[in-house]
């Protein structure tokens, strides 16, 4: 798997009931329920992770943690909240977990080296975009690394504020006001594209 491959659909909001059912029915001792969880979710997640770590094996392993540790927590999952929510948290805890045993952090900062498909650059722009793709990069090193996972989920991932409140555990104003600082800053960290 990486980052590029294309993505099955994505779950859309009516997706939020099936998904607990699903869980529900996982929760019951159901491997097929938690299969077709696995597989609604398993790019997600592994997007999520690969974009902390920035290796492909390494990702691959940590989202088999996920999907592990979500396997062995199911029976505590609560329907009333958004089973991607909860597995992202479990996957945000696993890649803390990692750096804290001493591995090394990569930011976000390269985020754009792995494009969604629908971002491919035009040749004719490539020079312009590519400088400001580095302009974006080094400024992006400069935010805090919870500065860094809220713009990611919310405008690689298009998560909305509520959902990405609920996977880093914050209040949505919290998050909305995270979310302000850092394109604050880098609005003043990136130079205008007449400067480029």
């Amino acid at each position: 798997m990486a980052p590029n491959d294309p993505l099955p659909e994505t779950v859309t909001p009516g997706g939020k009931e099936e998904d607990a059912a699903l869980a529900v029915r996982a929760s019951q001792g159901d491997p097929a329920a938690f299969g077709q969880l696995y597989d609604r979710h398993v790019s997600a997640v592994y997007r999520y992770v690969y974009y902390r770590v920035r290796d492909d094996a390494e990702a691959e392993d940590l989202t088999s943690d996920v999907f592990m540790k979500a396997l062995r927590a199911i029976p505590r999952y609560e329907p009333r909240q958004a089973f991607l929510a909860w597995l992202y948290r479990i996957a945000r805890n696993a890649v803390i977990d990692k750096l804290r045993r001493g591995k090394r952090q990569v930011s976000f900062e390269d985020a754009l080296e792995h494009p969604m498909p629908e971002h491919i650059i035009e040749p004719d722009t490539e020079l312009v975009a590519r400088l400001e793709g580095d302009a974006l990069r080094v400024a992006m090193a400069k935010l805090t690394p919870l500065q860094q996972e809220v713009l990611v989920l919310r405008f690689i991932e298009g998560y909305t504020t509520n959902e990405i409140a609920k996977i880093v555990g914050k209040r949505e104003g919290t998050v909305r006001g995270i979310q302000f600082r850092a394109i604050g800053a880098l609005r003043q960290m990136i130079p205008s594209r007449e400067t480029l």
